[in-house]
């Protein structure tokens, strides 16, 4: 199971760092075009724009998988022990529920982008919202990982 979850990182860094790379090179060539010939490369915006959001919803995959999405937690550090777990775990149990609402909704509308093409490059706009159902879904796993986690720990703290 290690194996397959190093391969899945893997596989999220490459897809992540990918789209940045072809983001900075597509605006780049944008601007290029844009300033120095008499024919600007019009694609370049919408180009842009779909792997803003592939880089957007990786990145937001593996930043929560990560623990680093911004939380505050001065009152629930103030409770006791027990009280602090049940609430950790509610919150988590929130969390999943809403994430897991969220990637089937996402993947209805991945389903309604398939007859829409984009303007310019002829894209099936579900390849954009692909990016939504792969982000969603694996948040929805890894926190589904962090609550069994925290289900089991023996401290509140022991999970992220």
């Amino acid at each position: 199971m290690h194996i397959i979850g190093t391969w899945l990182r893997r596989a999220e860094m490459l897809v992540s760092f990918g789209a940045l790379a072809a983001l900075t090179g597509t605006v780049l060539w944008g601007v290029l075009t844009r300033y120095g010939t008499e024919k600007p490369a019009v694609w370049t915006t919408e180009l842009s724009g779909i792997l803003f959001t592939w880089v957007v919803y990786i990145g937001a995959m593996t930043a929560h998988r990560e623990g680093r999405h911004i939380r505050v937690t001065l009152l629930v550090d103030l409770m006791p022990p027990a009280l602090r777990r049940a609430v950790m775990l509610f919150a988590d149990a929130s969390v999943l529920g809403f994430l897991a609402y969220v990637t089937w909704l996402s993947f209805l509308m991945m389903q309604k982008g398939a007859t829409r093409p984009s303007p310019v490059l002829d894209i099936p706009f579900s390849w954009v919202y692909l990016a939504t159902v792969i982000g969603f879904a694996g948040m929805t796993l890894s926190q589904i990982a962090r609550l069994l986690g925290r289900a089991t720990a023996a401290t509140p703290e022991d999970v992220i």
